[in-house]
């Protein structure tokens, strides 16, 4: 396998460069003059030269040696030259840069800000633009929206990306070519487009398509589909990004090598019994093509794409070496084009799983073959192939990443290997239709919102399973860091093993027998996996009963109230998008991506920045508006929102009521300028929610005695001491009170003599209850809570 060695000998130089930093000029020369000792010992003269009778019988291992040094010199010439001319020789100065740029990708939403990555065109200390290069990763604040090619003017500190014991983001960043950041800045758009036409027509097309899938799904399911079909899985909550990664599921939600190669696999499987094999295989490339191609085509996904087509490459060919050289090339190329490429950690775990399933995918589906053929006595095809293409192609990649992920994730996923078999079987039908649907909904949106109906248990299926493995006890160890030499003694121990595979091969078929136990077991769970689909509950009308459901966004408030007779109504939103998108999917009946009323209870930046993007996924069809429109930024652009689509909008007035049918309603007790206290009732029963407290709006409800007793009482401000006096709360008398705030909320909430004055009252907080509902049916109440 020349090739293999060729490229692990140019990989080598660049990891040996990277340690020592010698000069490039030297390692070059060294690299030219053997190469032409190895061309002049070739000569006819020089034949019966000793060492070229020695280079005649080891050619391979000269040019192995030839290559190391010209990998060295070719880290070393590809490293930057940070002179006045480059975006980072500005760095960590004393004063602000005004820096002038076009955006190189589009943008990375994010809860709380928004990422930009500028082409550097020009940088202005004070003094007039230079000329400058580079690429600068700018943090700016959330709810604009930008697009690629969009040139723009940034002020703010330029700084070197920071690094630390645990993660360096500065090595992070520099394998992309971005060795300088603005943390915080102000920013103008500029007349003019920059970018590539062709890149900017398929980002149009990905970006409609994100839109069109957040209309299609409910969250989670919504972003699951986003991340799996685009590659955009900023939409999932925390809670849920840690669940993927705790059951080795992770794969699913990132455009990986991983992912790639366990689906081009399945979608091999499933091509090749309709068309044979060679097309199946054609077909299966082609889809992984298209893929690459929706989802936007950049350096990581196209990796992962020729990875997973060099693992089908493998198999189809049928020859370990044939894949081993191609798994060679494709390495050799990405390290030419980027040297630093060896460190991200998608491209290791791209590159190991490809290589398990070159090694191991066949030899491993054999064994599972024959075994499972001597346990039914039978030729079991259709059994053999749903084990092996859900369990064995699965294991065969983990059993190569598996150090990988505990060295940079410091985790190790015993569960992985359960859960991978319960979910990876519907990740084609999460992928065909779920696409389709989308792709679908362009032309015809209608039709699209039809198929998204069929895609939906499948997408909801995955992750109620990630969510159910998550909650097994000890199902991943948490190691901590994990020694370099550790991982390198596992992989010298597993290729050991792998060269001398027909003596292990013997060892395992006197086994055989005994796992014919286990092996039945595994093939019945998988069988019955295949069969399960967990469905949530569709019902649209009401249930005769108000809920009052306490979100968890952290400290602020928003509040879903579901009325005896179906009506879905919003009170504010808090700050992240992801956590409020996920609470309303997965409570928002299915067949209804509607609100029925938003109330603007408070215009504060931290009750509204989750709702500019949210009501476009759920939109109102009537706003209850109290407070400053300028009061923020989020406010304005939820204004501006409502008035180009149209939506009624409503100010809110003290006495003013909002029916919610079945006797159910909503009274203004007071309005001002940072927004409404709101008082619940139906029937017998009241919730008293002072979210939009005011200066003097406390005395002109008479600390709480111009209500009167309530069931249930918000704390203003989550507990901040001024808002929530001890007066009122013994003046309203609650029987339960609730506390929305964030877990060690960075301003000390809630303030200790506010928790002093609740003792002997019933208290739940969101951020130890997680969300907190309210069931009521006007005369008796219950109370239910995520943690509690």
């Amino acid at each position: 396998m020349p090739l293999l060695w060729i490229a692990l000998s140019f990989i080598t130089g660049i990891v040996i460069a990277s340690l020592i930093s010698p000069s490039v000029y030297l390692l070059l020369g060294i690299a030219i003059a053997l190469l032409l000792v190895f061309i002049l010992l070739r000569l006819p003269r020089f034949s019966n030269n000793p060492i070229s009778s020695l280079l005649l019988r080891f050619p391979l291992s000269a040019f192995a040696l030839i290559f190391l040094y010209f990998g060295a010199a070719w880290y070393q010439f590809r490293q930057p030259n940070i002179d006045a001319f480059h975006i980072a020789f500005y760095n960590d100065r004393d004063y602000e840069m005004l820096v002038t740029g076009t955006l190189s990708e589009p943008p990375d939403y994010r809860d709380a800000y928004t990422n930009l990555r500028l082409n550097v065109e020009a940088v202005d200390s004070g003094s007039g633009d230079l000329p400058a290069s580079g690429v600068l990763l700018v943090r700016v604040p959330q709810n604009q929206t930008y697009e690629y090619g969009q040139r723009v003017r940034v002020r703010g500190d330029l700084k070197t990306p920071p690094e630390n014991e645990e993660f360096s983001y500065r090595d992070y960043l520099a394998r992309d070519g971005v060795y300088s950041y603005m943390t915080k800045s102000e920013i103008t758009t500029l007349p003019g487009n920059g970018g590539n036409t062709i890149k900017a027509a398929v980002y149009k097309l990905k970006d409609r398509m994100l839109q069109n899938t957040y209309r299609l799904f409910n969250d989670p399911e919504a972003s699951l589909l986003a991340g799996i079909l685009l590659g955009v899985d900023t939409g999932l909550t925390k809670d849920l990004q840690d669940a993927f990664k705790n059951t080795g599921t992770a794969h699913i939600i990132a455009i990986s090598g991983f992912n790639i190669a366990i689906i081009a696999g399945i979608f091999f499987s499933m091509f090749k019994n309709i068309f044979g094999e060679r097309l199946g295989a054609i077909f299966a490339i082609l889809a992984i093509a298209f893929y690459t191609f929706l989802v936007g085509a950049d350096a990581a996904v196209v990796r992962a794409a020729l990875m997973g087509s060099i693992s089908l490459l493998a198999r189809q060919l049928g020859r370990r070496n044939a894949g081993m050289n191609a798994l060679a090339v494709v390495a050799l190329v990405m390290a030419i084009i980027n040297p630093l490429v060896l460190w991200d950690v998608g491209f290791q775990l791209s590159f190991f799983a490809t290589l398990g399933l070159i090694l191991y995918a066949e030899p491993f589906s054999n064994f599972t073959g024959n075994l499972i053929s001597r346990i039914t006595k039978s030729n079991n095809s259709a059994l053999t192939r749903i084990v092996n293409d859900y369990v064995i192609l699965t294991f065969a990649a983990q059993l190569t990443t598996i150090p990988i992920m505990a060295y940079h994730f410091k985790r190790i996923s015993l569960i992985s290997f359960v859960a991978n078999p319960f979910i990876l079987p519907v990740q084609p039908a999460v992928m065909i239709i779920g696409g389709l649907a989308v792709f679908v909904s362009l032309i015809f949106q209608p039709l699209g919102q039809l198929i998204a109906w069929f895609a939906w248990p499948f997408s909801a299926y995955t992750i109620r399973m990630v969510e159910l493995f998550n909650k097994v006890p000890h199902g991943t160890i948490f190691l901590g860091d994990s020694s370099l030499w550790i991982v390198s003694g596992f992989y010298i121990a597993l290729f050991s093993v792998t060269l001398n595979w027909p003596r292990i091969k013997e060892w395992f078929n006197s086994l055989a027998s005994s796992l014919r136990t286990v092996a039945l077991t595994a093939t019945l769970a998988i069988m019955f996996a295949c069969t399960v689909v967990i469905w949530r509950s569709t019902a649209t009308a009401g249930d005769g009963q108000l809920h009052i459901t306490f979100l968890e966004v952290g400290s602020a408030d928003a509040i879903l109230i579901q009325t005896p007779e179906g009506r879905n109504v919003l009170i504010n939103g808090g700050a992240s998008t992801s956590d409020l998108s996920d609470e309303l999917g997965r409570r928002l009946p299915f067949f209804s991506r509607k609100l029925d009323w938003l109330i603007i209870a408070s215009t504060q930046e931290e009750q509204l920045a989750a709702l500019p993007r949210v009501v476009e996924r759920y939109p109102p069809d009537n706003v209850l508006w109290s407070g400053n429109i300028q009061a923020s930024f989020s406010a304005q652009a939820l204004d501006k929102f409502f008035a180009d689509k149209g939506i009624p909008v409503s100010r809110a007035e003290a006495g003013q009521k909002l029916e919610l049918g079945g006797g159910a309603f909503i009274e203004v007790q007071a309005a001002g300028p940072k927004g409404s206290v709101l008082l619940i009732r139906y029937k017998n029963f009241s919730a008293l929610l002072p979210i939009g407290l005011g200066t003097g709006t406390l005395e002109e409800l008479e600390f709480g005695n111009k209500v009167g007793k309530v069931d249930v009482l918000l704390l203003a401000d989550s507990g901040y001491a001024p808002s929530n006096p001890p007066d009122v709360v013994q003046n309203v008398n609650p029987q339960l009170v609730v506390l929305d705030v964030a877990a060690g909320d960075e301003n000390g909430l809630p303030a200790q003599e506010v928790l002093d004055a609740l003792d002997g009252y019933s208290v739940l907080r969101t951020d130890r209850s997680g969300w907190i509902s309210v069931i009521t049916n006007g005369d008796t109440m219950r109370v239910e809570a995520e943690r509690e």
